[in-house]
């Protein structure tokens, strides 16, 4: 599904980029035109050759594994920077050491080419331009290899660079890396990000919130504050986190307030939750008392 979108998009900005708009007016009732329409696929003469590359990563995710990689091959014969190409290598791989091979190439890629003049004219925006969403996803998965690897240091690296390219942080790097700084005891990074991003209501900033809040004062008046928001926000996370089987499955989507949010959390932070001292007696406390 995910990939679908990406080639509607392409497709999308192909077709933006085929016209010739005087003005935002004319863009706008171009775009007015379109809505409900199917977006048109472009043949493969008149596309250029990194758009070539793009079509076969794409069509690479509905293929078997052996004619993926055929097409991979292709386009990398095509464009050897097509950094879709080294995100789908990454994806195909089963272990985060191997994997991470392949996103760091994409990455190394996405610098030298969104680099200089570039990277100083669309710096904080780069989620909003389609050509660099591959590169921003490489990075994403290159900070959870780096994560599973036990690299903590460099995976907040990678994902403080993620927010400083975007600070909107569409792709929501922010949790982990909010939930990471707590771990690392960057206690001063902590605040500066959850500062910036201080109006999220949901389950993960939240208990991240309550979880700084004791890791760094103990069981003050502002800690339990800080948790009874965040159990009143979503009442699965202090089972999901008290208990010792871990989160093998996630769900494609979750929703304030349920279990599916308290599995996203629970995946990422049980862990740093049991080792924190005395934050999982402290949790099933209140847990307790809000009949949890």
């Amino acid at each position: 599904m995910k990939k679908k979108h990406d080639k509607l998009m392409a497709d999308l900005q192909r077709l933006l980029e085929a016209q010739d708009f005087k003005s935002e007016d004319d863009l706008r009732k171009f775009m007015d035109g379109i809505v409900g329409q199917k977006i048109p696929s472009f043949s493969k003469e008149v596309l250029n050759f990194k758009e070539q590359a793009q079509e076969l990563v794409f069509d690479a995710y509905d293929l078997s594994p052996t004619k993926a990689k055929l097409n991979i091959e292709k386009a990398l014969q095509i464009d050897p920077d097509c950094i879709e190409a080294y995100e789908f290598l990454g994806s195909m791989e089963s272990t985060a050491e191997l994997a991470s091979v392949f996103y760091e190439k994409g990455i190394s890629i996405g610098r030298r080419i969104f680099g200089g003049k570039y990277l100083n004219e669309h710096k904080g925006m780069f989620w909003g331009f389609h050509e660099t969403r591959p590169f921003m996803r490489c990075l994403q998965h290159y900070s959870d290899c780096l994560y599973t690897l036990g690299n903590i240091r460099m995976c907040v690296s990678v994902l403080e660079e993620m927010i400083e390219l975007n600070p909107n942080d569409n792709q929501g790097v922010r949790d982990q890396l909010l939930l990471y700084l707590i771990q690392l005891d960057e206690n001063k990074k902590f605040i500066k990000y959850a500062k910036m991003f201080e109006e999220d209501r949901m389950a993960f900033p939240l208990f991240n919130r309550a979880l700084f809040a004791f890791k760094t004062d103990g069981e003050t008046e502002n800690s339990n504050k800080q948790l009874l928001k965040a159990l009143e926000q979503n009442k699965f996370v202090a089972k999901k986190l008290l208990s010792n089987k871990p989160i093998t499955v996630l769900a494609d989507y979750y929703g304030f307030g349920d279990e599916n949010e308290a599995d996203y959390y629970a995946f990422f932070a049980q862990n740093i939750w049991a080792v924190t001292k005395g934050a999982k007696e402290w949790l099933k406390k209140h847990a307790l008392k809000s009949g949890q």
